[in-house]
């Protein structure tokens, strides 16, 4: 066990070390020009522990190479998503968690059936082979769900907010004032990226410019009518109060119509839990005493 404990560790660490001098080996003449008239950078300190001075600089090449040989549309997709998440790390980081779980389960499980049905067993190549897409694909279902659930819980609080943007705008505030009354109010996801939007203007950003970057990082069709809506009526100069009380009817229009949606769903969604759980359940409780009886009747 310990020999095939340091035996996959010394391997892991070959690999990460071919595809580090691979990605330094291929690189492109420009690349490699410009980085030798760039200033040197701080040099890291020996008394710095191994895993900054070996392993992190190691495992970031190897990312970067991996990267570098991905479609750009990919990962302009994943960096999208990351955004729509609340941007809980950086795109770097999550290729890097990737990486690391790709190798590191199946390592795992390889380590396991080793132990538990030997080296040369057949169970342990196809566990290896079954785990190594698994732990590719579980940080991007983990990414999904975290935007699913940020977009949800965006969702459920929109409303309220768009009318009290409504109500503070035609109260006589400013738009911008009438957001920071909801960022200060509302308390979640939503709230967050209006005060980020707010600080961005406060910082210099033309509104426009903030708004449209909310709307991408949210990317809920409502966000985005919303801010296409306060964009036009702008440019058109059309009353901003009455562009918002539009935008709320709509949304609560279209709320109401998706919860309809959601409940006609429901009776066709109860149909495989009925199937699947009561209906065995159901035979058994009136069938079993009749099978017993039936059971006792031809023994004797």
């Amino acid at each position: 066990m310990v020999l095939a404990l340091f035996g996959s560790l010394a391997a892991f660490v070959a690999v990460v070390a071919l595809f580090a001098w691979l990605g330094g080996t291929f690189r492109n003449p420009v690349e490699a020009r410009l980085t030798g008239l760039a200033p040197a950078g701080p040099r890291v300190s020996l008394e710095a522990p191994f895993a900054d001075r070996v392993f992190i600089p190691v495992v970031d090449g190897v990312v970067r190479a991996a990267v570098s040989l991905l479609p750009h549309s990919y990962v302009a997709r994943v960096n999208r998503q990351l955004l729509s998440a609340g941007s809980p790390m950086s795109t770097q980081a999550f290729f890097t968690m990737v990486l690391l779980c790709g190798l590191l389960l199946p390592a795992g499980v390889a380590f396991l059936i080793i132990d538990l049905f030997g080296v040369g067993s057949a169970l342990a190549v196809l566990f290896i082979i079954v785990s190594t897409p698994f732990g590719l694909l579980l940080p991007l279902f983990w990414l999904r769900r975290r935007v699913r659930l940020r977009k949800a819980a965006i969702w459920k609080r929109l409303s309220d907010a768009f009318d009290l943007v409504t109500v503070c705008v035609e109260a006589g505030l400013s738009l911008d004032a009438a957001l920071r009354q909801v960022a200060s109010k509302l308390r979640g996801p939503l709230g967050d990226e209006l005060a980020l939007t707010l600080r961005q203007v406060g910082m210099g950003r033309p509104r426009r410019a903030a708004l449209e970057d909310m709307a991408q990082r949210v990317d809920l069709q409502e966000v985005t009518t919303f801010v296409n809506s306060v964009i036009q009526a702008e440019q058109l100069g059309t009353s901003l109060g009455r562009v918002l009380r539009a935008q709320s009817m709509s949304l609560r229009v279209h709320r109401r119509q998706k919860a309809e949606e959601n409940a006609r769903r429901a009776p066709i969604k109860m149909v495989f839990p009925l199937i699947l759980f009561i209906m065995p359940t159901f035979f058994i409780v009136t069938l079993g005493p009749v099978i017993v009886h039936l059971i006792d009747f031809l023994q004797h």
